[in-house]
């Protein structure tokens, strides 16, 4: 699809809620599907919210090990099974053989943890894998040439100086290695997308000094592309701040990169989480045959923090924050 190729209207459909008040953000989602039926359904998995008290009345952060599966034409959620333990703000991929969650954080620190979810009829089997290289949360990842690419994330939680590593899982060997590092800050709650046989990383956070020594955030506006033959090379900036908008970022038929939402740091100055107005509704689109960007309109839900899984051709959004300390239970899907 070139420049002069007119857009094709993003359409939006709610689907049932997950059946909990509150909400997640941080959650890890992704689709399972039968061998032997080619039955799909969609996992949502993990995340945090404050379900006793606000955030802004001192309400403690609680993370969970529950797991929500969808099937096609269901008007509710089963909860199938449980984690091994209350986990989020990891990242999640689609894999031909189930939903891989990778790596997080929870009250007890990061962890490296990495776990697959596969279907068989109604059942959901929790298989474990092999751990990642470090413990990391904040990360992003998408599968590129068969294999999973984690870039990014912080060791510890928290606003934390991020990294810049790339690290690269093989599912048919169950074993990591080491790729070329991005050759730019570290990031944490950045996108990324694979498409085209590249792979991309938009946007995002790093941290660095500010006055009087104090850290402080970095609004990255970089984009990056990748591939396993000819490396890292520096695309078009995006044009505003991006970061925590659903990823992996939603791809459209024609290979244009969605970024749907998340913070743009517009909204400055709110004295508490409780005045803040919402995250921004505006969304971007890549293309990258004519490396270009664009403007794509409001959202209907606002979110950000939040993973996206493709489903039967469309893009499935999961919870996340409407403001900071106020999650969403609604799911959304976009068709492109």
């Amino acid at each position: 699809m070139d420049a002069q190729t007119p857009a094709r209207a993003v359409v939006w459909n709610k689907l049932p809620d997950l059946p909990d008040a509150e909400g997640y953000a941080g959650m890890y989602a992704g689709v399972v599907i039968d061998a032997r039926t080619d039955k799909s359904g969609l996992v949502a998995a993990g995340g945090a919210n404050f379900p006793e008290k606000p955030l802004w009345e001192g309400g403690p952060k609680r993370w969970t090990d529950r797991i929500f599966l969808l099937f096609p034409g269901a008007k509710e959620w089963s909860e199938p099974a449980k984690l091994p333990k209350p986990m989020g703000y990891g990242a999640g991929v689609s894999l031909p053989q189930g939903v891989m969650l990778i790596g997080g954080c929870n009250a007890e620190g990061v962890f490296r943890d990495c776990l697959l979810l596969s279907l068989t009829g109604d059942t959901l089997q929790l298989t474990p894998l092999a751990p990642l290289p470090v413990g990391l949360t904040g990360h992003a990842a998408a599968l590129l040439d068969g294999k999973v690419h984690v870039l990014g994330g912080s060791l510890a939680p928290g606003e934390q100086d991020a990294q810049s590593s790339l690290f690269i899982y093989d599912p048919a060997a169950d074993v990591w290695s080491e790729g070329e590092a991005l050759p730019a800050r570290g990031r944490f709650l950045h996108q990324m997308a694979a498409t085209q046989g590249a792979l991309y990383v938009l946007g995002g956070i790093g941290i660095k000094s500010g006055e009087n020594g104090r850290m402080v955030r970095d609004m990255l506006i970089e984009a990056w592309t990748y591939t396993s033959k000819g490396g890292w090379d520096q695309v078009a900036d995006l044009p505003r701040f991006c970061a925590a908008a659903p990823t992996p970022a939603p791809v459209s038929p024609e290979g244009k990169i969605y970024l749907l939402g998340g913070d743009d740091a517009s909204v400055k100055g709110a004295s508490s989480p409780q005045n803040h107005p919402g995250f921004h509704s505006a969304s971007l689109s890549y293309c990258p045959s004519c490396n270009e960007w664009k403007e794509e309109g409001p959202i209907p839900a606002p979110r950000a923090v939040l993973p996206c899984a493709m489903w039967n051709g469309r893009a499935v959004m999961f919870n996340g924050e409407q403001r900071p300390g106020k999650r969403s239970n609604e799911v959304w899907e976009a068709s492109f």
